[in-house]
C-alpha cells in the first residue's frame, strides 16, 4: 500500500538527493484522515481533482475551511488542493492570496496578531511559488518561511499542534531554497511525533526515502538522523 502511495519509490540505497523532491507543497497530497478539506477522488494522488467539481468554488471554500479550529495539516492539504484547482482557473490561488493576507492585515489592525492566519498566508505563499502555472510577479514578495515561523512562535511551545507547524517549516526549506531535509525542523518531528498519528503516516509517506526508513521507529535510528 505504500508502495503504491509512493508511485514506485527508488531502492533505499539511492542518494537522497538524487531523489530530491519536486514542488513538496504542490505535489505531496497529505494524509488528513477524515478531516474536512476541498473535495478530492483520490487522497493519495497530488493532482486527482474532484471531477464535475467547479474550480471557482475553490477560493470561498478554502476560506471557509481555513476557520480556527481545523487542523493544521488539514489547513496545507487544503491549500495544496486549492492550488491544484488553480491549474484550471488560476484566479483561485490570487484570490486566496489575497484574502489571506487581509486575514493577517486585519488582526493587526485590530491590535492583536493572529497567529494561524500568519501561518496559512505563509505557507500558501511558498506553495504558490512551486506551482508552475502561477505567475510569480503576480505573487507579491513575501517570506514565507518567516511567516510560519513567526508563526510558530506566536503559538508557542504548548500549541498542541506544534510539531505539524515544524512540518509545514521543513517542507517549505525542502524546495527551492536546497535546505537539506533533515535538518532542522525534520529531525525535531522525527523526534517527538508520537506514533498512530497523521503526522507519522506524513511522515513515513513522504520521508522514507531521505531517512531510508519504513517506519517512525526505523527514522529515529536513521545515520540521517544523526547528523
Amino acid at each position: 500500500m505504500l508502495a503504491a502511495l509512493l508511485g514506485g519509490a527508488p531502492a533505499f540505497g539511492a542518494d537522497p538527493w538524487d531523489v530530491m523532491f519536486e514542488q513538496p507543497l504542490v505535489k505531496w497530497a497529505l494524509v488528513i484522515g477524515e478531516t474536512k478539506s476541498l473535495p478530492w477522488k483520490d487522497a493519495a494522488v497530488w493532482d486527482a481533482t474532484m471531477p464535475g467539481y467547479d474550480a471557482g468554488r475553490a477560493a470561498a471554500e478554502t476560506l471557509e475551511i481555513l476557520s480556527p479550529g481545523t487542523p493544521v495539516l488539514a489547513r496545507m492539504e487544503t491549500m495544496r488542493r486549492a492550488i491544484v484547482y488553480s491549474r484550471v482557473d488560476p484566479g483561485v490561488a490570487y484570490q486566496i492570496l489575497a484574502a489571506l493576507d487581509r486575514r493577517v492585515q486585519e488582526a493587526q489592525v485590530s491590535g492583536k496578531a493572529d497567529a494561524l492566519a500568519i501561518f496559512d498566508l505563509g505557507y500558501f505563499f511558498e506553495a504558490c511559488r512551486q506551482a508552475a502555472w502561477l505567475k510569480t510577479e503576480w505573487l507579491g514578495d513575501r517570506n514565507g518561511y518567516a511567516l510560519v515561523i513567526q508563526a510558530s512562535q506566536f503559538l508557542g511551545a504548548s500549541f498542541p499542534e506544534r510539531l505539524e507547524i515544524q512540518f509545514a517549516a521543513g517542507l517549505i526549506l525542502l524546495e527551492p531554497k536546497g535546505q537539506h531535509p533533515y535538518y532542522p525542523h525534520f529531525k525535531t518531528v522525527v523526534k517527538e511525533a508520537k506514533e498512530g498519528t497523521l503526522l507519522e503516516k506524513n511522515l513515513v509517506t513522504h520521508l522514507r526515502r531521505t531517512f531510508e526508513a519504513d517506519s517512525l521507529e526505523a527514522m529515529r535510528k536513521s545515520k540521517y538522523l544523526l547528523r
